[in-house]
Formats: structure tokens, sequence, C-alpha cells
């Protein structure tokens, strides 16, 4: 009976023990650089919607697809928060910095203006050591009335593969493709200074 008792008291006490092997690999964990702003205008508020991704690239680990296809995980590199989300964030970040027009990620009460994310491609070119990205914008009233709409491929160079650098690209991308679209809701309708990340 004791020995059933012992037998018994280790299996219940080592089961919530964690084992780490010496092999196992620091996380990092990554970001989208964007300019924290300031809305200045009392304009129309932008809803920006959080963006719709490709499939594969729905997971909290970096995903690095090249132009061929092919899809490599990195299991030790992650996204500090859903994907979907960070895009979302930066768009409305840099939407701001460019154009002092207050934006929100959470839909409105009052009339305000809808920016709708469809991210198509987020890629390596290993040919060209470059990243791409490639998006359709689509703004609307509150209404569902199209203001206008439009998909652009937007690319920045990169010195190598690594996630590091991938990111960097990216955030240029996004920095240059939000700048792309910022004349549409910029209330003079001219064309606002780059701001890049």
């Amino acid at each position: 009976m004791i020995r059933l008792l012992i037998i018994l008291s280790a299996m219940f006490g080592l089961s919530g023990c964690i084992v780490f092997d010496k092999k196992s690999e620091a996380v990092a964990f990554y970001q989208f650089s964007s300019p924290q702003a300031s809305a200045i205008d009392s304009g129309p508020v932008v809803f920006v919607t959080r963006a719709m991704i490709p499939h594969a690239l729905r997971r909290p680990n970096l995903v690095m697809q090249d132009d061929a296809g092919w899809v490599r995980v990195e299991d030790s590199h992650r996204w500090i928060a859903p994907l979907d989300r960070l895009i979302s964030e930066v768009v409305a970040n840099q939407l701001t910095s460019a154009t002092g027009i207050s934006t929100t990620l959470v839909a409105p009460a009052a009339d305000h203006l809808v920016l709708l994310i469809t991210v198509e491609r987020m890629a390596i070119k290993a040919p060209n050591k470059e990243a791409t990205l490639s998006i359709h914008f689509r703004l609307e009233h509150s209404s569902g009335e199209v203001i206008r709409e439009k998909t652009s491929t937007w690319t920045s160079a990169i010195n190598s593969s690594n996630p590091a650098e991938f990111v960097r690209a990216q955030s240029k991308n996004l920095a240059n493709a939000t700048l792309d679209i910022s004349t549409w809701v910029n209330p003079s309708g001219t064309n606002p200074k780059p701001k890049q990340p």
C-alpha cells in the first residue's frame, strides 16, 4: 500500500514538471515600425478595419514566402500581436501622421469613413532581393457607398532574407502604401510629405 502511494505521488508530482532542453532558442518578437501621431484635423474619422490577410500568414510565427511560392515558417521569430491587427495599426498611424486626420480601429457611432485593407501578397523576391507587398485598399462612407479603391504593389530592397530585414522592408512598404492613399482622405487634396519609419 505504501509503495502504491509513493508511485502515485511521484506520478502526480512529476506530471507538472517542465523539461527544458539545451537546444531551445530564444524567441524574438517583431512589429512594424510607424510614427506615433496625434490628429490635428477635425475632419471625418477614418475607421481602419482589421486587414484581411492570406491564410498562410495567419499564424503567430513570422512567415516568409518567396516568389516561387515556398513558405518558410520562422519558429523562433513571432509577431508581437496578430498580423492582421498589426497591419491595420500601422496603416492607421501612418494615415494620421501623413494627413492629421483622426483614425480609429473601432467603428465610431458618428458618421465616418471606412478603410478596408486586403493584403494579397507579402513575400520576398529572391533573385532581386526585394520584399514585396500587394494590397487592395477600399475607402467607403459609413453608409457603404464606395469612394475609391485600388490595388497596388510596393517593393523595398533587402540586404538578406533574415526576419528583421524582412520586417524593416515591409514597414517601409506599408508606409509607402499608406502615403499613396493618403490623398484620398487629405482635406486639402494636396500630396502630404513622405514619412518613413
